[in-house]
């Protein structure tokens, strides 16, 4: 009785395991395609987080794969002590810059939490600020992304463009 037992439940696994993921179990492109094209970087001094970056290439993501735009992230970003001014948090902050391959970014959109464009991102906490970044399109097939503190030094995210 037990070996037959173990026989139909074997089977019912091995044919269950190939089956359709539907519902709660489907699988999300969207989310699988940002984190394949998201880097996240740290600034630390003297083992004390002082800044954290994370950039989602969105040009490459179901989103947007428009390769003749600008090239276009999600960027998150969270700074230990930040500006106490609201105007000047995040990428906004005087001591900290984001450039791209060298180039100052086109523009920067602040995204509230509940954004759609959030929601896709692989990582999300409450404590960061969310921006839409736009850098000029690029030749090459590598983008840098390099956050700088004038403080503590800076952090490099290497992307590679239509994969």
């Amino acid at each position: 009785m037990k070996k037959m037992m173990t026989i139909a439940l074997s089977a019912a696994l091995w044919l269950g395991g190939c089956s359709q993921k539907e519902g709660f179990f489907a699988e999300d492109t969207l989310y699988q395609s940002a984190l394949q094209h998201t880097q996240k970087g740290e600034i630390y001094n003297s083992l004390e987080l002082k800044a954290s970056i994370v950039a989602t290439y969105l040009n490459c993501t179901a989103i947007q794969c428009d390769k003749n735009t600008n090239e276009v992230f999600l960027v998150s970003i969270y700074i230990d002590e930040d500006s106490s001014d609201e105007s000047k948090q995040g990428l906004m902050n005087p001591s900290y810059t984001l450039r791209m391959n060298g180039e100052k970014p086109l523009s920067v959109k602040a995204l509230s939490y509940d954004d759609d464009l959030i929601k896709i991102a692989p990582f999300r906490n409450h404590w960061s600020h969310y921006y839409q970044v736009k850098f000029p399109k690029q030749e090459g097939e590598k983008l840098s992304l390099v956050y700088t503190s004038k403080m503590y030094g800076s952090v490099i995210l290497d992307f590679l463009k239509g994969r």
